[in-house]
């Protein structure tokens, strides 16, 4: 019984380290996917552009630097709110 379960053993290693470099080798063989040139460049000219961020001690003196931004007015009726069940 000693000999068949080293055997199983050393069988399950070694199909896992064949598979595993059998699977490195086809991801690493796979396509490699495509970027959109010209969509990526069309999103991001259509964003509007943010102000500098002003570090600590720097700016107009009044505040503590921090840039907190405003809620927003438009609430999501459609989407109900996350609630936890639990005990």
């Amino acid at each position: 019984m000693k000999i068949i379960k080293t055997a199983l053993h050393y069988w399950f290693a070694v199909v896992s380290v064949l598979s595993f470099l059998v699977g490195w080798g086809m991801l690493a063989h796979s396509l490699k996917p495509v970027q959109p040139v010209q969509a990526a460049t069309a999103n991001i000219s259509s964003l509007p552009s943010l102000p500098p961020i002003q570090a600590f001690g720097s700016g107009s003196g009044s505040g503590s630097g921090l840039n907190f931004a405003a809620p927003s007015t438009q609430s999501n009726l459609a989407a109900p709110l996350l609630r936890s069940g639990g005990s």
